[in-house]
């Protein structure tokens, strides 16, 4: 738990960006009807896909037809908290997943940070991401996570957190899904240096 910590300390210091427009079909769905019953519901499956709201506690999920699945902390303890969820794929639904797409990070007055912990069949890696907002281009802070390739994955962590609180940042973060493809094309924005933070420059790889 402290070496996330660490990691997700580091990726608020800097990188790159890259909006991409979210695909209208995804290999892992969140914004399907078949998802909608796990709005209100701390832990929900379909498919052997298994979303948890983790973290604070009392936290419940979120669900949109254009966002996907999210976390949605008690007011009090969503102040300054890191929101987590948790996924884990069972029966090879995650097999041959290239990325997730995060939805969201804008839904409050400042920008959103966050860290996805990827455990795969050959190990974990630690994925920093960052939105960043512009009017035309990323209003609502759709980022998409690059798993580096095509990953056998077991179980994702989202963490996300404001550095200056839910009060003034983000009401509860939501993942749109995971895709098998990786982005061709669209919109792409980058931006390098501390403060406009990142795409995915925390990727390293460490054995199980």
């Amino acid at each position: 738990m402290n070496k996330t910590i660490l990691y997700l300390a580091i990726t608020m210091l800097g990188g790159a960006v890259s909006a991409f427009a979210v695909p209208t079909t995804l290999a892992v769905d969140y914004r399907s009807a078949a998802w909608k019953p796990a709005a209100g519901q701390t832990n929900y499956s379909v498919s052997n896909v298994d979303d948890t709201a983790a973290f604070p506690p009392g936290s419940i999920l979120t669900w949109s037809s254009s966002a996907g699945v999210g976390v949605d902390a008690p007011f009090l303890l969503g102040v300054g908290n890191i929101d987590i969820l948790n996924v884990t794929f069972g029966a090879g639904a995650g097999n041959g997943l290239t990325g997730a797409w995060v939805t969201n990070l804008f839904n409050g007055l400042v920008d959103n940070t966050g860290l996805l912990v990827l455990n795969t069949s050959t190990g974990t890696d630690f994925i920093g991401f960052y939105g960043l907002q512009t009017s035309s281009q990323n209003p609502l802070g759709d980022v998409y996570v690059d798993f580096g390739g095509a990953q056998n994955v077991t179980s994702a962590q989202f963490y996300e957190v404001n550095t200056l609180g839910g009060a003034l940042g983000s009401k509860g973060y939501s993942v749109a899904g995971f895709s098998s493809s990786v982005p061709d094309g669209g919109t792409t924005l980058t931006l390098l240096g501390i403060g406009l933070i990142s795409l995915t420059v925390l990727h390293r790889r460490f054995a199980v």
